[in-house]
């Protein structure tokens, strides 16, 4: 009897498992593997990962979960990813829009020897503004604003006309003793507004290109200034402000008679483009003989030099507006400035450590080539400036 106790139990156990599995088949039903996505998605290759993390830098999950939604199509998860990313950009724009813009960059470019652009672009730490992603949004907003006409300019540009009494001048000895009307000329630099330039289509340039009129690099995503901003904003998590701009375009044809060559310089920052202070110059350049115009010179023999020339003179000029205090060409009525802040009364020393005062210097280095050097416009920014004296600095250069 005792023997029979442990066989009847044993049956009753048996029993009773197999009841249960009838009851809870579940328990052997196939669950989804880790591998094949959320809830039996399908699985994503590691590679469409990395290259859809090649082309939009998002974190690992993020890129994943974009594919996931997009059944693999890369482009469609790109689409997706911007979405989603601006709108979370414009949500955090907005908590942080509050946030002071004290730091940043002020990044200049220079087109062809015919076009200059400057921008300051804010950001609230100096470690965002050494970031490469703001780096290169600010060079992106100022080669855009090389690029494009100020609007409205095209209607009045009576800032590129020169006086008919110098482009009249019979002999050598009027045109370069005819002071007055080189410095009659008005300012050629142009205020560039800011909302229009937000509005604007963001262009990228050939880096080195010597092109009059460079082409812009194609882009299969193009985005306004604005939408850069908000991108940049979200990868580095800083309020950034497009602050000011400026901008200037030589005429279009060319006066036979002058010749306006830009100069750009920038100090402080990874190159002589981006940094913490940046200048701009523009100069006019006439002939010394009045039977040669400035024309004939630069398209005659030896042009191609006296143009290089022209243009390095121009670079040298905006490194001495960077290293000085420099608020104003020079010294005169309703322009209250110390000798050390007038272009003209500051000894050249970006020029070779020259001791002589600039105004000096740019007529012996023309009449060394032959022509009548003026410099008829100036910027200087640097990041932390009192931009509600921006107006009154203006005047000044002016």
């Amino acid at each position: 009897m005792l023997s029979l106790l442990p066989l009847r139990a044993s049956t009753s156990l048996r029993t009773s498992f197999v009841r249960s599995l009838s009851t809870t088949p579940s328990l052997f039903a196939d669950t989804p593997s880790p591998s094949t996505g959320n809830g039996g998605g399908i699985k994503v290759p590691i590679t469409l990962i990395a290259s859809l993390r090649k082309i939009h830098p998002v974190p690992l999950a993020q890129a994943r979960e974009a594919l996931e939604r997009s059944n693999l199509d890369l482009k469609s998860a790109i689409d997706y990813l911007q979405s989603a990313s601006s709108s979370n950009a414009e949500k955090k724009a907005a908590k942080v829009s509050g946030r002071s813009t004290n730091e940043g960059v002020i990044a200049i470019s220079l087109l062809g020897g015919k076009r200059v652009g400057m921008v300051q672009l804010g950001c609230e730490t100096d470690f965002v503004a050494r970031n490469q992603v703001f780096l290169k949004t600010a060079r992106g907003v100022a080669e855009t604003t090389a690029f494009l006409d100020v609007p409205g300019s095209e209607e009045d540009d009576s800032h590129h006309k020169i006086s008919a009494t110098a482009s009249a001048a019979n002999n050598a000895q009027e045109q370069a003793q005819d002071t007055k009307t080189q410095t009659a000329i008005h300012d050629p630099i142009l205020e560039f507004p800011t909302e229009s330039l937000l509005s604007a289509p963001l262009i990228f340039l050939p880096q080195q290109s010597s092109s009059d009129s460079p082409t812009p690099i194609p882009t299969s995503d193009p985005q306004t200034i604005r939408q850069t901003l908000l991108s940049s904003l979200s990868q580095t998590g800083e309020n950034l402000k497009l602050l000011r701009a400026v901008s200037f375009a030589a005429p279009f044809p060319s006066s036979p008679t002058v010749r306006f060559v830009p100069g750009a310089y920038a100090h402080g920052g990874p190159s002589d483009k981006e940094g913490k202070v940046g200048g701009i110059v523009v100069l006019s350049v006439t002939s010394l003989d009045a039977e040669k115009p400035i024309a004939s010179m630069i398209h005659g023999p030896g042009g191609d030099v006296l143009e290089k020339d022209l243009g390095d003179f121009a670079r040298t000029v905006a490194r001495q507006v960077v290293g000085f205090p420099t608020k104003a060409v020079e010294k005169g009525e309703g322009t209250a400035v110390e000798d050390e802040e007038a272009l003209y009364e500051q000894p050249f020393m970006m020029f070779n450590g020259d001791d002589r005062k600039v105004k000096d210097v740019l007529d012996a280095w023309g009449k060394e080539k032959g022509v009548v050097v003026k410099v008829v416009g100036i910027r200087r920014w640097a990041v932390g400036d009192d931009l509600g004296s921006a107006e009154a600095e203006k005047e000044a250069t002016a």
